[in-house]
């Protein structure tokens, strides 16, 4: 009698001798256990029809083929029992007036073969369906547990490796579990069915047989720790060439600029000789796992037709017997084949799959601390209090920091790169959270709401506008489906959008191609706008929001932001100080703490950091442009020397 106690440490003992890689692959299809159960069901008894049709080779060789074979009224034996020596006739599944050899083999032939193929056809089908439900619901797993991580996960991980990740990994499962999984579940229902077979047919000659199978277990386990290994290289290499793909297409113009083509393609052929030589080292283990068991399979097919010869002239064994033993034997040998590259691809899978299963055992971003409260409507101020934050605790972004906004006004955060300023408006919205202080809406510390609700009365625009690959329409109208058209246009005339959606070949149904390239800056940043107004946040952080663009774009935005402006409490990030004049106070950030704080004449009066940047900036954009080398003529530099 084994204890409650003594089943768990066993149940625990064996789950250490399974890989967790293989615990979390069979995991992916637990939800469907109940369905899984039925398609086993149906490929259980179509192995069983693989078994029947090896019996059948006995009535072929001893009646139907046999020219003096007994009289058609006789019994045609389908297989003899060895512990009780009953032999199972096939007349006795038909009817006494369907007596005849021949027929009666045609018509269970016929049978058999429907039945084994309606059984395959849908425990085939229910297992694939389930594969793949199971891989389609691990990717969306993947895909939801990276758009939840925090802002400073996508700043460690390129973009290549997660996009590799989600599609070509997953894909290694899909392929193990959906198409594979069916195929296992049939052969080892058949490799059992025909082992059945030959230990009742003769136990003697089946036993003999088994006696390699370990030699054929043993190179199968050592392959498939190489193919294991070569594919988990080879999915970092295929990430690698997402990653250059994604920058060398996205950076074409910089590449083009400085004729770097050659370069780019010299390095992506590189990374790819690189995935080749691990795509081969997996795939020679692959075939050579192949070429053994086919050499052992010969071996064991050699060594039984001797042992059978000199049964068969002892009339152990009749020749029909032999047959049947032999069929069974080769069918058995072709499972014992496939179970082992449903193993190889498993041990594929596994390899492919150890970054996709460290992204699930991912912290999530902290949404929201326990008994956490909807933020009230914002109406008084934001208060940052003694805040400090590092991404590196040996390095920090921001120290002491004391601000406060009231309700209405503009304050701009000015300061060299790297001060810390986007880091410090990141805190608002809590893409960060402080390692010290408290960030307060109307008194209310952030860290203790909702994320939903803070986020909804905070509107961001930045330098760089991120749009989708969607209409202007769907665009404007991100994350506020369904809302009127009178709204959208409005924002639309509001962010001086309008007029040249208009002009656009589908109006508000045009697309707009990945992240908005077929527009232009200017009108890309006036769509981020018209989305801002549209989203009527009464908090607005506009982050270097005309940096990036022409005079004339410049001011059709800034024209757009001064609509967005109005009656918001609005963070002002810019380099070009001659923006944020009128701001109702400046916030001068110096390496991570603020130095200054005032009206634009209040600073440039006291002669410090802010009177020290904006003399720096008009100094610069006022003096003539003068070469920093001394420029040589043409005519000199023909005949200079070196």
């Amino acid at each position: 009698m084994v204890s409650p106690g003594e089943d768990e440490a066993l149940a625990g003992r064996v789950s250490v001798m399974i890989p967790v890689e293989f615990r979390r692959l069979f995991g992916t299809v637990r939800l469907y256990r109940a369905w899984l159960a039925v398609g086993a069901v149906f490929l259980l008894f179509s192995g069983a029809g693989n078994a029947l049709m090896a019996l059948m080779v006995r009535p072929i060789l001893d009646r139907v083929l046999v020219p003096h074979s007994p009289d058609s009224a006789a019994p045609t034996p389908l297989v003899t029992l060895p512990w009780n020596h009953h032999t199972i006739n096939l007349n006795s599944f038909f009817p006494h007036n369907i007596h005849n050899p021949g027929t009666v083999f045609a018509i269970a032939l016929l049978v058999i073969f429907l039945f084994k193929g309606l059984t395959e056809f849908l425990g085939t089908m229910i297992i694939q369906y389930i594969g793949l439900s199971a891989v389609t619901d691990l990717r969306n797993r993947v895909y939801a547990k990276l758009i939840r991580q925090p802002i400073g996960f996508f700043q460690h991980h390129p973009i290549g490796r997660l996009m590799s990740a989600t599609i070509n990994d997953v894909e290694r499962v899909r392929i193990a579990m959906s198409e594979y999984l069916a195929d296992f579940f049939l052969q080892i229902f058949s490799l059992i069915a025909l082992t059945s077979v030959l230990f009742i047919l003769d136990w003697k000659m089946a036993l003999g047989a088994l006696i390699v199978l370990p030699a054929v277990l043993l190179p199968l386990g050592r392959l498939g720790r190489l193919i294991r290994k070569s594919v988990e290289k080879s999915q970092t290499r295929l990430g690698e060439l997402n990653q250059m793909i994604q920058e060398g297409v996205g950076g074409n113009r910089v590449v083009k600029a400085f004729g770097m083509e050659g370069f780019e393609i010299s390095k992506f052929r590189e990374t790819a000789r690189r995935l080749l030589r691990e795509n081969v080292r997996w795939v020679s283990a692959y075939v050579l796992n192949g070429v053994l068991m086919d050499l052992l399979g010969a071996i064991v097919i050699a060594a039984a037709l001797i042992l059978a010869r000199d049964r068969i002239n002892h009339g152990v064994m009749t020749v029909g017997a032999f047959g049947s033993f032999v069929i069974a034997l080769i069918s058995a040998y072709t499972p014992l084949k496939r179970i082992g590259v449903f193993y190889q691809q498993l041990e594929q899978a596994r390899g492919a799959t150890i970054q996709v299963f460290d992204f699930l055992a991912l912290e999530e971003e902290q949404s929201e601390q326990p008994g956490a409260k909807p933020l009230p409507p914002f109406t008084r101020d934001i208060e940052l209090n003694n805040v400090g934050f590092a991404y590196n605790p040996d390095a920090p972004v921001l120290r002491d920091v004391n601000l406060t906004a009231r309700a209405g006004e503009v304050v701009a955060i000015v300061g060299c790169s790297g001060a810390g300023k986007t880091t410090l408006v990141n805190l608002l919205p809590r893409f960060h959270s402080p390692v010290s202080g408290a960030v307060r809406f109307d008194g209310h510390d952030i860290a203790g709401v909702t994320l939903r609700s803070l986020r909804e009365q905070i509107a961001i625009v930045t330098q760089e506008t991120i749009l989708f690959n969607d209409t202007i329409w769907n665009n404007i109208c991100y994350g506020r489906p369904g809302l009127p058209k009178e709204r959208v246009v409005a924002a639309a005339q509001a962010a001086l959008a309008h007029d040249f959606i208009e002009e656009m070949p589908d109006g508000y149904q045009t697309m707009i191609g990945d992240r908005g390239q077929r527009l232009s800056g200017g009108q890309r940043q006036r769509l981020a706008i018209a989305r801002a107004i549209l989203k009527d946040s009464p908090i607005l952080i506009l982050d270097e929001a005309t940096s990036e663009l022409d005079s004339e774009s410049e001011m059709l935005v800034q024209k757009a932001i001064a609509n967005l402006m109005i009656g918001r409490t609005v963070f002002v990030i810019a380099h070009r100080l001659s923006t944020i004049r009128r701001a109702d106070m400046i916030a001068v950030l110096d390496e991570g703490t603020i130095r200054e704080m005032g009206k634009h004449h209040e600073l440039l009066a006291r002669a410090g950091i802010y009177a020290r940047l904006y003399e720096m900036q008009f100094a610069d954009s006022e003096a003539p442009m003068q070469p920093s080398v001394p420029v040589v003529p043409s005519a000199q530099r023909g005949a200079a020397q070196p």
